[in-house]
């Protein structure tokens, strides 16, 4: 063999035996090997889902991914709103499209646990139709009585009702095979 060729063998053999030796005392003094992607974004998720349950705004706000604290703030307070039936929790979403959806969603539970007078609070003619059309369709389905639809002010929103429930009942109501 060449002295070149010699020479590069024992190059190659040193870097194997350094590079295998390295990661050898990596892995004994870790105790662990290294983290997936996959395994990264589940603990994500995990510390994430954890902070959520906490309700803790504060808490959201110590995470490093920007996305991963609005997901947390913006899901908490959702459900503190509904919660406490308070939709001036909607205002602290993070944009006006979910600040609205919040508020009709509290408008929406609220009417169901206090009845459909509760929808007068809307501040827009559409906003207490949209509450009453969803109040009716709920009691609908609830009591599994479509006479609920009825009490619908004019006569497109009660055929909607109708056939929304009709829908339900197809699929929701079948009995498996």
């Amino acid at each position: 063999m060449q002295k070149k060729n010699i020479y590069f063998l024992i190059f190659v053999l040193v870097v194997l035996i350094v590079g295998g030796a390295g990661v050898y005392y990596y892995s004994k003094n870790s105790g662990k090997a290294p983290v997936s992607e996959t395994e990264k974004l589940l603990i994500r998720q995990e510390e994430l889902s954890k902070v959520i349950a906490g309700k803790d705004l504060a808490a959201c706000d110590k995470i490093s991914a920007k996305e991963d604290s609005v997901i947390c703030r913006n899901s908490i307070v959702l459900t503190l709103a509904r919660e406490k039936l308070d939709a001036s929790f909607c205002e602290k979403l993070d944009n006006e499209k979910d600040q609205i959806n919040c508020q009709k969603i509290v408008l929406y539970d609220k009417a169901e646990r206090e009845g459909v007078a509760v929808c007068q609070q809307a501040g827009t003619e559409e906003g207490k139709r949209d509450c009453e059309k969803e109040y009716y369709f709920t009691m609908a389905i609830q009591k599994n009585d479509v006479t609920q639809c009825v009490n619908l002010k004019n006569e497109v929103d009660i055929n909607k009702c109708r056939e929304d429930f009709s829908q339900w009942q197809k699929t929701w109501q079948t009995p498996l095979k």
